[in-house]
């Protein structure tokens, strides 16, 4: 109930949070490290109150056999309890840190594996992977001062049981000698004490334990309260339904248009007359001198904004990049601070696309759905009108293919199809559509927005209102009304296509011209294919990694020991069985030193209290010992073998079980299993101990001991068949639940947006009750089992007392006594066993699904790719296609029969449908090359911009710098690179190279153009540019351009494109069709043939844009 409540409570918060504050990492750290210590501090929190209780009774009854000398254990304990209270204040400060470590390191590994495309493009791949690896070994040195608070722990609660007795016979013959009562000391007071020190020693040991996890759960719970208490999302929508809209602001910022004119519709919606009351009514979305920003400190990115977006029309907002069109959408989102004016939007029937596409961890079908109902004819359109259909046909489970998280196994284009199709299907009155055209190619574009926004388009059907935003202008031709942005932030224009264009400002300079515009709506053609991902479809049965579930298997522990290594497993081994000894072995010590003390009353006193002393300081060394041997084992296998999953079939296992392996189950590495392996081993030996001695003293007793470990035999054997598979169901529970929250995370905008987060509720609810239902049948067969074995040790107990009764006067009063101590501590060390070797099956579950992830993701890397790569490779930048066929499945090729020939520095444009293949082009017969060095060694900047979590200099230059910020690479020439793609000043402006990047607020384009700096700063004489101009207006186009002709001129580049104007310079285009090469010539030789494909993408591309026939001049 504790762990149910907190996790809702956990994601109800992260569902309200600031779009800024929102770290999935942090979640997932709170979900699972926080709540698991607080579920555990909470199991035992009411052993605390009772072990008190215990061990008051123990000293009372120790009092009646030792009298005063009683005072001396209590002593013992009472230092004991002291150092646990002094480590306590520590361990929750000191758990903080070392969450707070796990928690920077999830972030990153998450960041990493939602982006591999482009990591693994970049050739990024190893030292990301090293980048990554080096948090995880400096969140190891922060946890090793959590885990000397451990050892230090561990021996307080050792300490009553190695030195408590000790002390209290030293004690006891002190006093008996100074009253002359030398043989006080006799068998039957030894036991007695003895079994009264057990009933003190064990209590003790389990306050200590229950101390030490309930400190570490109110530190747990510190944190969640700060998390609990972040500033909750405001919406400033709802602090301005009062005011009332004046449209004569609006006359203030226009810079072109007739107040007459303010908000025309071509297709005939009602004008917004200056003055008028009623105007409102027919607007859904009005601002009012409206500044937006995402930092409240600063100045905002728009300013003093007045717009009026018409009802059940195509509004398109355009402008350059960067000059906060997102930004003002997610503020009419209520996502974004209003630092000044006003925002009323009259409907909450809200759909919203954002440019960077956000899907769940779900099937195809799911995600376009989502939380709506589903209607097959209703879904058959919207398909149909966002070109997926064929997709589908292409795809081997059809629209029932999971996608992965974040769609790593989805293309740009189809990924991006899909967003559209969810925007769509919800049927919302006002939908709202942010640069979502930038990943398609011209034809695709142009059929999905006539099926959707054309006159007879589907959302116009519905009389939606269309919010559409992008830094193209091809569209505005289409528009009923346009607003201009400029780069500072301002609204320039406003009003319809005719008045603007007109009006000699931003849009007229355009050319546009809407007048003999084709358009009807186009149709896909059949024989193309769909595009293709990195990445194979998946199954929704091959997302979750298989786990081992048989009925037993002692490879798992024989792979942990060597993962730790044998010579550490070794000195372990000894190291605590040296320890058990010590405190097992005093059992007979104290035999002997009553029998010794019977003959010849205080004679040896002096040697068998040294002695016994000995065996305590000896013990004692032995735990601290064992204990620090098992932390730098732990330490040594730090989690290395997880990270060879960064291979293809990464995707393949799905980011949830990845993301789980990186979070949930090196948690359990590293605080729960040398716990769990530590205890479990220290009480089966001790265990193994007690049986010894209680043969020893009962022969006949002896014999019963087969029968006994045959019943404990096929008791574990039953209890197993059933704990295996929930430890792995409670496991593997949790990665859909973890899975969910970052999802979520990762679409806050969208999800509120569309209003989506009761609905989520309701999903998280039902994903943690199916979470919660192994976790409560694991503990449920642990009750039975522990009732079970009580069950046996009382029949080995009845078992020897009816001995001793039926045999007395053959067994001597001392072993009697060695025997029935021995009893009592099989009995108490039978029921930790129980506990602490459930625990350590459970947490040994993570080691195991760390070795399957390892044996079944298999590395990209092949046998033959071995050969060395030349220091200066490539030197000239020559390439050559010979008869090249390719794929990322070898029964499936994309490229095909492919024969090229690219000279040194030639510039080649490479264009086609999406989904042609054209993105797997890498140039090279490679086959003996280890893959990630020739990326490493190409130049490349994807249609995804990848950007890392960390500086600005990291960045810019990510392998000049090390893990821990030391720079190596010359700042003057990343400012250099930053400047001449005009982002220096920005940079400059929020805090230089050392600014996080995240705290830029770059737009997409400028993501783009950081990502063409970084090309300028890294070695190489090929360029690939996989449609590195899609997301970005034409005039950040021009820039991209320039720097391209300026800084890779000499270089060979090879360049995707869906806008085809900017390769009419290249010394050659290639069109692919189907995976082959179908034509090749010069870009404007091609042109001028009337039939080439070339020239029909071409002027297809320009039909769609709305343009005017122009002379064709060279970039």
């Amino acid at each position: 109930m504790v762990r149910g409540a907190i996790v809702s409570m956990v994601y109800r918060k992260a569902c309200t949070l600031n779009l800024k504050d929102a770290d999935p990492a942090e979640s997932i750290t709170l979900m699972s490290a926080d709540i698991e210590r607080i579920v555990q501090g909470w199991q035992t929190m009411h052993e605390m109150w009772a072990n008190v209780a215990e061990i008051a009774l123990a000293v009372f009854l120790l009092e009646r056999e030792l009298g005063v000398a009683c005072v001396v254990p209590v002593g013992v304990t009472i230092v004991a309890l002291m150092g646990c209270s002094v480590c306590m204040p520590l361990v929750a400060a000191r758990q903080a840190m070392w969450l707070e470590a796990i928690e920077r390191r999830i972030s990153a590994t998450s960041s990493m594996l939602g982006s591999i495309k482009g990591i693994k493009m970049l050739g990024l791949q190893s030292f990301l992977m090293k980048f990554v690896h080096n948090m995880r070994i400096d969140e190891l040195r922060i946890s090793k001062r959590f885990r000397k608070l451990l050892v230090w722990n561990m021996a307080f609660a050792w300490i009553t049981r190695l030195f408590g007795p000790m002390a209290a016979f030293g004690a006891f013959v002190g006093i008996a000698h100074n009253r002359g009562q030398d043989s006080a000391l006799d068998t039957s007071t030894v036991y007695t004490a003895l079994s009264l020190f057990s009933l003190l020693a064990d209590p003790l040991m389990s306050l200590v334990m229950a101390m030490m996890a309930f400190a570490g759960s109110v530190g747990s719970f510190s944190r969640i309260q700060a998390f609990l208490e972040k500033e909750s999302h405001v919406d400033p929508r709802d602090e301005v339904l009062t005011h009332p809209f004046n449209p004569l602001k609006l006359s203030k910022q226009l810079t072109f248009v007739a107040q007459s004119e303010i908000a025309v519709s071509e297709s005939g919606s009602s004008q917004f007359s200056k003055g008028s009351a009623s105007s409102l009514l027919h607007h859904i979305i009005t601002v009012q001198d409206g500044s937006f920003g995402w930092n409240t400190e600063e100045e905002p990115s728009v300013k003093n904004v007045s717009i009026a977006v018409p009802s059940g029309t195509l509004t398109i907002l355009v402008g350059p990049s960067g000059c906060g069109k997102s930004t003002l959408l997610k503020a009419i989102l209520g996502e974004v601070p209003c630092q000044d004016g006003s925002i009323h939007i009259s409907t909450k029937s809200v759909a919203y696309c954002d440019q960077s596409p956000w899907h769940m961890n779900a099937s195809i079908r799911e995600c376009i759905v989502a939380m709506s109902a589903f209607d097959e004819a209703w879904y058959t359109s919207v398909i149909n009108a966002c070109a997926l259909t064929q997709d589908f046909e292409q795809l081997p489970c059809g629209d029932e293919t999971i996608i992965g998280s974040k769609g790593i196994s989805l293309s740009g284009g189809q990924s991006q199809r899909i967003a559209i199709a969810r925007a769509v299907y919800a049927r919302r009155e006002l939908v709202i559509f942010d640069d979502v055209f930038s990943s398609l190619d011209s034809e695709t574009e142009n059929h999905i927005f006539h099926h959707l926004l054309g006159d007879h388009g589907l959302l116009r059907s519905l009389n939606a209102t269309i919010l559409f935003a992008s830094s193209s202008v091809k569209r505005v031709p289409f528009a009923d009304h346009i607003i201009v942005l400029e780069k500072h932030g301002y609204v320039t224009e406003q009003g319809s296509f005719s008045s603007l264009n007109a009006a000699g400002g931003y849009i007229s300079s355009f050319a546009l011209n809407r007048a003999g515009v084709d358009t009807k709506i186009s149709t896909m053609h059949k024989n193309e294919p769909s595009s293709v991902s990195e990445y194979p479809p998946q199954r929704a049965s091959d997302v979750e990694l298989e786990s081992y579930r048989g009925d037993g298997d002692m490879s798992i522990y024989l792979y942990y020991i060597q993962s730790v290594g044998w010579l550490q497993t070794v000195a372990f081994a000894v190291a605590i069985t040296g320890f058990v000894f010590c405190i097992s072995f005093p059992s007979i010590w104290v035999k002997w030193w009553a029998n010794s003390n019977e003959t010849n009353p205080g004679k040896h006193t002096g040697y068998y209290l040294g002695v016994y002393a000995m065996l305590g300081g000896v013990g004692m060394l032995c735990i601290v010992a064992g204990t620090c041997i098992m932390k730098q084992a732990n330490d040594s296998q730090n989690g290395t073998e997880v990270w060879g999953g960064f291979s293809q079939k990464t995707s393949e296992h799905g980011f949830k079980v990845t993301c789980s392996l990186f979070s949930q189950d090196l948690q359990l590495i590293d605080m729960e299993l040398p716990v769990a392996v530590i205890n479990t081993f220290a009480i089966l030996v001790l265990c193994i101990f007690s049986m010894i001695f209680m043969g020893i003293a009962s022969k006949y007793a002896a014999i019963s001991f087969p029968i006994v470990l045959l019943v404990i035999y096929a008791i574990q054997k039953i209890y197993l068949r059933t704990s295996r598979q929930l430890r792995f169901l409670d496991l593997e529970a949790k990665a859909p639940l973890y899975s969910h929250f970052t999802d979520s995370l990762g679409g806050l905008a969208s999800l509120r947006a569309f209003g989506w987060q009761q609905a989520l509720q309701e999903k998280q609810y039902q994903l943690l009750d199916r979470s919660q239902r192994p976790f409560y049948l694991l503990y449920a067969i642990q009750r039975w089992l522990t009732l079970t074995l009580d069950l046996v040790v009382a029949g080995i107990a009845v078992l020897l007392v009816i001995l001793v009764v039926t045999l007395r006067g053959q067994i001597s009063a001392g072993y009697v006594g060695v025997a029935l101590l021995n009893v009592i501590m099989f009995s108490q060390s039978i029921k930790l066993l129980v506990t602490f070797w459930t625990n350590l099956e459970t947490h040994i579950g993570s080691i195991q699904r760390v070795r399957s992830f390892t044996e079944t993701v298999q590395s990209e890397e092949l046998p033959a790719e071995r050969d060395p790569v030349p220091p200066d490779w490539p030197a000239e930048g020559s390439i050559e296609f010979k008869s090249l066929a390719a794929g990322y499945r070898e029964s499936e090729p994309i490229l095909k029969d492919i024969t090229l020939s690219i000279q040194a520095g030639e510039k080649i444009g490479i264009c086609g449908r999406t989904g042609s293949g054209k993105i797997t082009i890498d140039g090279l017969d490679l086959t003996r090359l280890p893959r990630e060095e020739i990326r490493a060694r190409l130049n490349g900047v994807s249609q995804s911009p990848l950007l890392i979590k960390g500086s600005v200099r990291l960045n810019a230059n990510p392998t000049a710098t090390t893990s821990i910020g030391t720079n190596t690479a010359s700042d003057n020439a990343i400012l250099s690179a930053l400047k001449s793609v005009n982002l220096h000043t920005k940079v400059i402006e929020n805090g230089g190279l050392d600014a996080d990047i995240d705290d830029l607020h770059l737009s997409q384009g400028q993501k783009q153009l950081f990502c063409l700096a970084r090309a300028i700063l890294r070695s190489g004489n090929i360029l690939v540019l996989d449609e590195a101009t899609s997301n970005i207006d034409s005039k950040t186009d021009e820039i991209m351009q320039r720097v391209i002709r300026e800084n890779f001129s000499s270089h060979t580049v090879l360049t995707v494109a869906h806008k085809l104007e900017s390769i009419l310079d290249y010394d050659k285009v290639i069109v692919l069709e189907d995976g082959r090469v179908i034509e090749a010539g010069v870009p404007y030789d091609l042109l001028a043939q009337e039939n080439s494909h070339f020239s029909r993408l071409y002027y297809a591309g320009l039909n769609s844009d709305g343009r005017e026939d122009e002379s064709f001049e060279p970039l």
